[in-house]
């Protein structure tokens, strides 16, 4: 295997190169590719098969009543639609009925 000596590349050399180059100051130069940056996810997995049963239990209990709380809130507000609409209706003739008389 030849060894060979470091080399100065110019910008477009550089870019086409595959692989990694060390810059003037000494840090690593390593173009990434638009496809490469598509590629890569901000997602990260957690796998639970490793976790205690107890660990298990408790996330899913904390689930559990995270949901439970989110539903049941959506279900009030399905339950209070027509009085906070009746309500509404109630105040938009008041404000309408107000700036009426006020004209006269």
């Amino acid at each position: 295997m030849e060894s060979r000596g470091a080399s100065v590349l110019s910008d477009d050399e550089r870019d086409n190169f595959k692989g990694q180059t060390i810059n003037e100051d000494g840090s690593v130069y390593e173009e990434k590719k638009p496809e490469q940056e598509e590629s890569q996810s901000n997602f990260h997995i957690y796998m639970t098969h490793g976790l205690p049963l107890r660990i298990k239990l408790a996330i899913g209990f904390i689930v559990f009543c995270v949901l439970a709380i989110i539903i049941s809130a959506l279900g009030f507000l399905i339950l209070a639609l027509p009085y906070l609409l009746g309500g509404a209706v109630i105040v938009l003739v008041y404000q309408i009925v107000k700036s009426l008389l006020r004209r006269h």
